[in-house]
């Protein structure tokens, strides 16, 4: 009886040292076992496997967690109340550092406030950060949530790039307010114009003078009525018709159409497909190029380059231009509607480019300098089966 129970004690030993280390591999072979012995060995056996089959089910689970928040777009950390970190969703190493962290003062290497919002947060009270990404503006949401773990708090950060948010909510506050502002000047103008023309037509009896005013208010009013319904178009785009487009394809016709030497096209694959509407995205890229050869002067140059995020499901094409760049006062109503730096520009160029890149769900900007410009549109890359 003695030796049973010291074979049992030591079986009861193992069993649970292979519990405490998680290490469930462990099997005690009960075939020659007979009687008690054999019951307890079996049971033994089935406690580790019950173990065993829990571990699998929760990494499992945990796997399927994970994956989904990958799949979120905006960049998750978990981190205790001392800014430990304990874990970090894939796109919060893309967009952030491009490396796992281990604490939250590392993201002062993005930007020095960012580390510190995150800590000031309250939950349910977002905080908005405007900050400098890769030379591009970026607007950040910043939320937290947490959770008790063990007695302690866990922190969930959440840092969402809204800046495509905020660009469609701008574009259809302009869309509407160009709506309601040509309805207006047109029912304005239309009367001024007939009645200009009935009276030059009808009173030959006028002199020279007040038949020159005439003459002159039916000019600009006819010009006026002309301007306004240019910016018409801006209110009446059409919706993007979406068909499976080569990328090389848009770019020979664009080759074709800028054949300047100063301009090259650096395309990284010209066989990969997007969903968009090819006739909209050349005008934007025309629109771009355009802009990028009346802003070059001496020893001009152009690039116009693709590459694709394929870990973001993102495709970048940009233009980019060794002119003297945007003037600070001008950076930031370049997207705006009538607004122009050009004489004789209408100033829809790039505010209607911007509203067919956000119709495609996409996104454009610019970075700056005193020594060229450069335009990166960012577009949903959805791989064709």
């Amino acid at each position: 009886m003695d030796w049973f129970g010291n074979r049992s004690a030591d079986r009861l030993r193992r069993m649970l040292q292979a519990i405490r280390n998680r290490d469930f591999s462990l099997r005690f072979p009960y075939e020659r076992m007979r009687g008690s012995e054999r019951k307890l060995a079996e049971e033994m056996n089935d406690v580790i496997s019950g173990f065993r089959e829990d571990l699998i089910r929760q990494e499992r689970q945990y796997g399927q967690y994970e994956a989904i928040l990958n799949l979120v777009d905006s960049a998750l950390i978990v981190a205790d109340t001392e800014g430990n970190v304990s874990w970090m969703n894939n796109k919060a190493v893309s967009n952030l550092c491009g490396f796992k962290i281990t604490q939250l003062s590392m993201l002062d290497a993005v930007h020095p406030d960012l580390a510190e919002s995150l800590k000031s947060l309250i939950p349910g009270q977002p905080k908005i950060l405007t900050m400098n990404l890769n030379g591009r503006e970026e607007r950040l949401k910043l939320s937290m949530a947490t959770y008790d773990s063990k007695g302690s708090d866990v922190c969930i950060y959440s840092i969402e790039n809204i800046n495509l948010l905020v660009q469609q909510s701008e574009i259809e506050a302009q869309r509407k307010l160009i709506r309601v502002l040509t309805h207006e000047i047109m029912n304005s103008l239309s009367p001024i114009i007939s009645l200009s023309d009935m009276l030059t037509e009808t009173n030959r009896q006028l002199d020279e003078d007040s038949t020159e005013a005439l003459n002159a208010i039916n000019r600009r009013s006819k010009g006026l009525l002309k301007f306004v319904e240019n910016y018409r178009k801006l209110s009446r785009l059409s919706q993007p018709h979406l068909e499976w487009t080569k990328i090389g394809d848009i770019f020979d016709g664009l080759r074709a159409l800028f054949p300047e030497p100063f301009i090259k096209f650096r395309i990284e694959d010209p066989d990969i497909q997007l969903q968009l509407d090819r006739h909209q995205v050349e005008q934007v890229l025309i629109n771009l190029i355009k802009n990028a050869v009346e802003a070059v002067e001496e020893n001009p140059s152009i690039t116009v380059s693709t590459k694709a995020d394929h870990p973001n499901h993102r495709f970048m094409i940009s233009v980019a231009d060794n002119g003297c760049g945007i003037s600070p006062d001008a950076a930031d109503s370049i997207f705006l509607p009538f607004f122009t730096t050009k004489s004789g520009g209408s100033g829809i160029g790039l505010s209607l480019s911007r509203q067919i890149v956000s119709m495609h769900g996409g996104s454009i900007s610019f970075a700056s300098t005193h020594s060229g410009t450069i335009f990166t549109i960012l577009l949903p890359f959805i791989y064709r089966l």
